[in-house]
């Protein structure tokens, strides 16, 4: 037969499990709009990176698109330096390879299947 602490030990178990799961799930959907907030703030259809490269540390090339004309520019620490313009057809827009975008379960069944061997 349980006792009177046993009783409340497992209701404040219970209790603290509850609060924890409902502050668990307040933060995914705080999380979640906060993304969708952000992304609909940056998608504005004008300005694009198509491609970034780092050549050196806190220095990069990036290929831009901005409203109907792209350029090569230089990103420094301090500094951004336009290199040149392009061409639409100069540019070439690499394809991600199939596999690229792998769902969760995909990429848990591929390491499981690598940790049996």
């Amino acid at each position: 037969m349980l006792l009177e602490a046993d009783i409340t030990s497992i209701a404040q178990f219970v209790t603290v499990f509850i609060i924890f799961l409902a502050v668990l799930a307040l933060t995914w959907f705080v999380t979640r709009w906060t993304a969708n907030f952000q992304k609909g703030r940056t998608c504005g259809g004008n300005i694009e990176v198509l491609e970034s490269v780092r050549i050196a540390p806190d220095k990069y090339i990036q290929i831009v698109r901005i409203a109907d004309k792209y350029m090569a520019i230089a990103i420094g620490k301090e500094s951004i330096t336009h290199l040149t313009d392009l061409d639409e057809d100069q540019i070439l827009i690499a394809k991600e390879p199939s596999g690229w975008k792998m769902s969760f379960e995909e990429l848990l069944e591929k390491v499981r299947e690598k940790k049996d061997e």
